[in-house]
């Protein structure tokens, strides 16, 4: 069964428009507690060229990993710009998967307690 990758994109959207959001605060715009600071960060990395699309990170790790997005973080501590993604794989297993935002990379790979 495909996955259904619409719902992928729109959760990209989502991200990039509250991202955007954050930026337009920046500007006088918006209450900033309002929008999450990974959000930002990764808008701003994705903005300077530093990370690939999450649209094509997702693509590689559904085609790995087929299931469904439970929950998409955005990491760039140690000078690493990682995402974490949870999917509920269709066996019902969640994973916990690291991906390098740079270049769409699996780092890791491990199931959620």
């Amino acid at each position: 069964m495909p996955y259904p990758f619409s719902r992928y994109a729109l959760i990209a959207v989502c991200l990039l428009a509250a991202a955007d959001a954050a930026v337009a605060d920046r500007k006088g715009g918006r209450d900033r507690d309002r929008y999450s600071d990974d959000q930002e960060r990764a808008f701003e990395a994705r903005r300077s060229g530093q990370i690939l699309p999450l649209e094509t990170i997702l693509s590689g790790v559904l085609r790995a990993y087929p299931g469904e997005v439970l929950k998409i973080e955005f990491d760039d501590d140690d000078d690493e710009l990682i995402y974490e993604i949870k999917i509920l794989t269709r066996r019902g297993i969640v994973l916990e998967i690291e991906v390098d935002a740079r270049n769409g990379r699996i780092l890791e790979v491990e199931e959620d307690d």
